[in-house]
């Protein structure tokens, strides 16, 4: 027959038969009785819903229930509710020795037994007891433990327990346990901390309510008693029960009781929801309170150290608690208030006003003193992105900022389709301009786009400012917006100037304090501790912390001398003396520091689990202190995850700035070291100069891949060893051996970190200009003056090495160890991208990198919140691909992912169809384009492939959505990325690097096929195969493929071995003939220089990161070294790459006029920037040699 839902008559008016159902069905009231939930509560259990929800499933499950409690809430709980004597509760691991002893115990004699902190798999061994694979043996049943059968008790009980806070585990572990997730809700947190709060604030109130919890708790279990009390002698009463006085005495001495119960529950549920009213008063705190924990819980998203536990929370609650005295907030009281419900007397009491005033003091400190615990152990790169958050979720939380303006700011939108530039095209970026429109959607900027083509050189004007946030803007937009509105602008429009203008921003609304933090200290640190938490040091080259634990460990009387401190640095063999050591000490007292235990990557659990045992009772002065290098990929584990939880952590980078790397780099020698040498004057110059250029190569650092193109660990131990390398050859030579000392430094010391040949030849480059004669005794020749921009002499001096623009290298004939540091102080300019050698455009790029990335972390950490729940969705015609981006504020993320995977699935190409293409290419396979032919198919293939994988994906994402599959870890991965707008890490694996988001690349995906389709099947359907006039060579997944088939073709007519082949590249005009034989590339970029209308290269213009390329030329031809030499002498050798992301740096060398360079040129001292060339994928294909003006050029590479 045919039912429906929800109506109580027979049949409904459509005539289906109708299934009676209650209107406000509850399945806690079937699972379970509000008697179970008191006894629950009282065996610690959190009383809020969810709670009460995981508690009924865990009681009622058929099958064992697996615990996910990154907060130890569950298992806390199940301790209490299995506590009883006669359940004789054991709780075990994983690998312990005597686990099997104790299950088979349990299972014979019916006890309870908890697993507690297992990983994502399970011991086989384990299997039959999960599956209850029981065996039946006439009335008993066995089951198999091993190699063992055991007695199966009835009332046995597993409970299967993990920390992981996102475990995957296999589909049979899903299938044969119940999965719990007791993760604290941010609902359910607040009333937890609210209880908390009253509990410190109004102990009073927290007594009364915890006692008149305690009665309404006994007075339901007291009446679900009587009520079986009467239930049981009715249904063993014999006869007739109106002649039963006994059972009739029972009866109304039950009522009695029922009745006397029922008014003392009346009084006292009247005065607990006057109690419930006051202390909602401190809902704010708990709700700011609940908001900080899930975003340190967020922070696990960024990086794996990251990770806080719920008791070291509530622990840094408690201290800020206790950090804000009465007294703090008496001068903030608005007035006196009449209305005390709780009562004036104990802390926080008072009327209304007092109560408000108390509870903003409480959010500040809380909210500062969770930062500084946080702060302390991020990473420099991720500080402000924390921060960031932080402010944003806060001023959306308490409605003092729109969620849409937020999210817009986070998001940086863009619309597919933004129509025509007019004027702006002549100046603007045309990435931009889509950003702009999106922009568009907000009433602020409703016409930006129409009022920026109008005034389109007021505005390029102001982009063009150097400090473009201090300047006025445009039109009527200076008056009408607000702060934060100019930071959506500067975001879009100068997204460099965004780091800057957000700390200023955050210091305005928050405070100074979040934004100039003090240096680390120690002590401070220690006195955060106690003996059951560790101190996790995260290990950076150039800084040491066993200096820092040492020394405080002398101030308080733990020492190596007097046997109170042990530091071991962990490597092969070093267990068994690190465990002695830890229980020792943990019973007698002393500090332990670990260091290096990211080598010991399969000891730790163990670690872990015996700092947990050894802290159940350890001596009050056992501290212990690890370190640990942090792993290569961000979202890699090298430490236990509880472990880290335990921590406090500290993350104490060596700075980036020059000054203080030259300034650390000089203190790491004295005036010993100097005088030690038998040429002091030679030893000051050299090591001074190189000590600069230790604090060069460490500075480029910052500038991501423009720097150095990888993450080379250039150290301390690097300088030092240099040092006493000079020493030695300043006493072995009569004169200084610069030749020697370039050398050992640049090939050995410091090039020994170095990988890459393009950075190999710039640490060559530095050491060409640091290490000359002119750092002792005027050369004669000019060579270390700084001349003005133009190349006229500046008048200066010229006896010394200019080691950047305005820093000479000090004459070292006056000059004591302790004048340099005075040197420094006053003539050292500020930090800008020429003191390194790089153009300055390099820190915009670096600072637009950073802004992107900050946000793409805020955004992997989920957002920052909304404070609105219903509104009009965005017109998707207007946003660009991923239509998330225009409907996050005003939909769930389940719809928002709908909408982006419909989108996504309806604009998706259908795939190439191979066999017809097959067919089409078999003849042409024999002619002279059979090796461009044979590209294409593998082309196609490739980008089928991708398309294959997007639609099946997307489709098992809908299944999954709509109930008809499991849900996946790589469905849920999927589902993430489009929320996210990011390009998902599955589909990433058959396509091209790239550092896009979703919209971007799925345009990329879009104009790739366009090409592929053009290509292989041609106009109309005619001339397929052909080979295209102009190609763009970054949209192929093979590069490479398609110039070795130009070169396959060429050998094969000049009848030349193929490796005697090489490419030869030069810039061409459009108009200028085509050669059959040659390849014609389009869309190339230049970073880091420009070229002119002649086709000669040119320094790169003002913020223009990327300039646009000419027509490339490639040509095959046969490999002469001196053709070639003669050929392009007076070339400039360009490197082409595939990809910024994942490209080989060529880092700058010189920066100056029309080419002219200083390095090889005997006239020219000043740098200029030289960064790659290359369009759009990975690796170096080949260089491009493009015509100088300048002669001094020539040797450049």
């Amino acid at each position: 027959g045919s039912y429906s839902v929800g109506d109580d008559s027979a049949t409904n008016s459509s005539g289906t038969v109708a299934i009676p159902m209650s209107d406000d069905s509850n399945p806690l009231e079937i699972l379970t009785s509000e008697a179970e939930i008191a006894q629950w509560n009282a065996d610690s259990l959190p009383a809020d819903v969810v709670s009460s929800e995981n508690g009924s499933i865990v009681c009622n499950a058929s099958r064992w229930p697996l615990l996910i409690d990154p907060q130890l809430q569950g298992i806390r709980w199940l301790k209490q509710k299995e506590g009883a004597p006669e359940r004789n509760l054991q709780i075990v691991r994983l690998g312990q020795k005597d686990m099997i002893r104790k299950l088979e115990a349990a299972l014979e004699n019916g006890h309870t037994i908890i697993i507690e902190n297992i990983g994502e798999s399970i011991d086989a061994v384990l299997n039959p007891v999960i599956q209850r694979a029981t065996i039946k043996r006439g009335s008993q049943y066995f089951i198999k433990v091993g190699d063992k059968e055991v007695d199966f008790h009835p009332e046995f009980r597993l409970y299967l327990h993990t920390k992981l806070s996102n475990p995957h585990y296999p589909p049979e572990i899903q299938a044969e346990t119940t999965i719990v997730n007791f993760t604290v809700t941010q609902h359910g947190l607040e009333d937890q901390l609210l209880n908390l709060v009253v509990e410190k604030e109004r102990p009073d109130l927290a007594a009364a309510s915890a006692d008149l919890i305690s009665k309404l708790n006994g007075f339901t279990i007291t009446m679900k008693e009587l009520e079986d009390s009467i239930l049981q002698m009715l249904a063993s009463a014999q006869g007739d029960i109106t002649g039963d006085v006994k059972l009739i005495e029972g009866l109304e001495s039950t009522k009695l009781i029922s009745n006397d119960i029922e008014h003392q529950s009346v009084l006292a549920k009247q005065t607990q929801a006057d109690i419930v009213q006051t202390s909602e008063r401190y809902r704010t705190v708990a709700n700011r309170s609940s908001l900080l924990f899930f975003l340190t819980n967020d922070l696990s998203k960024i990086h794996t150290y990251y990770i806080f536990s719920l008791a070291s929370f509530q622990q840094v609650f408690f201290r800020a608690i206790d950090l804000v005295s009465s007294d703090d907030y008496s001068n903030n009281i608005v007035g006196s208030a009449d209305d005390s419900d709780g009562g004036s007397d104990g802390v926080g009491g008072g009327g209304k006003e007092q109560i408000e005033a108390r509870c903003e003091c409480l959010k500040d400190s809380i909210t500062l003193t969770l930062f500084n615990y946080i702060h302390r152990g991020l990473f420099e790169s991720d500080k402000l992105t924390v921060l960031t958050s932080l402010a944003l979720k806060i001023l959306v939380n308490d409605n003092k900022l729109d969620s849409q303006e937020a999210q817009n700011l986070v998001q940086s939108k863009t619309v597919a389709n933004p129509g025509n530039m007019g004027p702006l095209k002549e100046w603007l970026p045309e990435s931009i301009w889509p950003k702009i429109k999106a922009l568009e959607g907000l009433d602020c900027f409703a016409d930006i786009g129409d009022e920026m083509q109008s005034d389109s050189d007021e505005w390029s004007s102001w982009i063009n400012v150097e400090d473009a946030e201090n300047a006025k803007l445009p039109g009527s937009y200076e008056k009408n917006l607000t702060t934060f509105q100019k930071l959506i602008l500067i975001r879009t429009l100068r997204p460099d100037r965004l780091p800057i203008c957000m700390r200023d921003f955050i210091g305005d609304i928050m405070g100074e304090q979040y934004v100039s933090q003090a240096p680390f200290d120690m002590k401070a640190t220690y006195d955060e501790t106690n003996n059951k938490t560790p101190i996790f040091f995260v290990l950076f080259a150039g800084v040491d912390p066993t200096p820092l634990v040492e020394s405080l460990g002398r101030q308080m009387g733990f020492s190596i001398d007097n046997n109170r401190f042990v530091n071991i640095s962990m490597g092969q063999g070093q267990e068994g003396p690190a465990e002695a050591i830890l229980k020792k000490y943990a019973k007698e007292g002393g500090w332990v520091m670990l260091q290096n235990c990211h080598l010991m990557s399969s000891w730790v659990p163990k670690l872990e689990r015996l700092l947990e045992v050894v802290s159940e009772d350890a001596h009050e002065d056992f501290r212990c202190f690890l370190s640990a290098e942090p792993p290569p990929i961000s979202s890699m584990h090298n430490m236990p995850e509880s472990l880290m939880q335990s921590c406090i952590k500290v993350a104490n980078e060596a700075p980036s700035d020059i000054r203080s790397n030259l300034i650390r780099a000089w203190d790491t020698f004295g005036q010993e070291t100097i005088d030690s040498c038998t040429k002091p004057i030679e030893m000051k110059a050299c090591l001074f100069s190189l000590c600069w250029f230790h604090a060069v190569v460490c500075g480029r650092r910052r500038f991501g891949q423009q720097g150095w193109s990888r993450k080379y660990s250039f150290n301390t131990g690097d300088l030092t060893i240099c040092a006493n390398v000079l020493r030695s050859y300043l006493d072995a030579n009569a004169k200084v051996p610069w030749d020697d000392l370039r050398y050992i430094f640049g090939e050995i010391m410091y090039g020994g970190h170095v990988t890459d040949a393009w950075d190999r030849r710039v640490l060559k480059e530095y050491l060409e200009v640091y290490l000359r004669p002119n750092l002792i005794v005027d050369t004669g020749t000019g060579a270390g003056a700084s001349d003005d921009v133009d190349g006229n002499d500046d008048g200066g001096d010229h006896h010394h090495l200019d080691l950047g623009p305005g820093f000479k290298s000090p004459s070292p004939n006056n000059m004591s160890y302790l004048d340099y540091i005075q040197y420094i102080d006053e003539t050292l300019p500020p930090e800008s991208p020429p003191l390194f050698g790089l153009h300055p455009n390099a820190e915009i790029k670096a600072l637009s990198d950073g802004t992107d990335g900050l946000f793409l972390n805020i955004l992997a950490m989920g957002g920052i919140g909304s404070n609105t729940t219903a509104g009009a969705a965005s017109d998707s015609s207007t946003v660009s691909s991923s239509s998330s981006t225009s409907t996050i504020l005003t939909t769930t993320t389940t719809d928002i992912v709908r909408e982006s995977m419909v989108d996504l699935l309806d604009r998706l190409p259908p795939n190439f169809e191979m066999v017809a293409l097959s067919l089409k290419a078999k003849p042409l396979l024999e002619g002279d384009e059979g090796p461009y032919i044979v590209v294409a198919l593998q082309e196609c293939g490739r980008m089928n492939d991708l398309l294959s994988e997007i639609r099946q994906s997307l489709e098992d994402l809908h299944k999954g959505l709509e109930g008809q599959k499991n849900f996946s870890e790589e469905m849920s991965q999927l589902s993430d990325a489009l929320s996210r707008n990011s390009w998902p890490s599955s589909w990433s694996k058959l396509s091209w690097p790239s550092e896009k988001n979703l919209s971007d690349n799925f345009q990329d995906l879009l104009r790739r096929c366009e090409q592929l389709e053009k290509w292989v099947v041609g106009e109309g359907g005619k001339d397929a195969f052909k080979r295209l006039d102009s190609i763009w060579l970054g949209v192929l997944f093979s590069p490479q493929s398609y110039i070795t088939a130009m070169r396959q073709i060429q050998s094969r007519k000049l009848n030349v071995p193929l490796d005697r082949m090489a490419i030869a590249a030069s810039v061409v005009g459009e108009a200028d003939g085509r050669e059959d034989e040659a390849i014609y590339a389009t869309s190339l970029w230049l970073e880091g220089a420009s070229v002119e209308e002649d086709y000669f290269l040119a320094n790169a213009k003002a913020r223009e990161l990327l300039s646009p390329m000419p027509l490339v030329k490639f040509q095959a031809v046969e490999s002469r070294d001196d053709i070639a030499k003669k050929k392009y002498s007076d070339m400039y050798k360009i490197p082409i790459h595939f990809h910024d992301a994942e490209r080989s740096s060529v880092p700058s060398q010189c920066r100056t006029s029309s080419g002219r360079r200083i390095f090889k040129g005997e006239s020219d001292p000043r740098r200029c920037s030289y960064f790659p060339f290359y369009i759009g994928a990975r690796g170096i294909l080949f260089p491009i040699y493009i015509s100088r003006r300048d002669p001094h050029l020539q040797n450049n590479t």
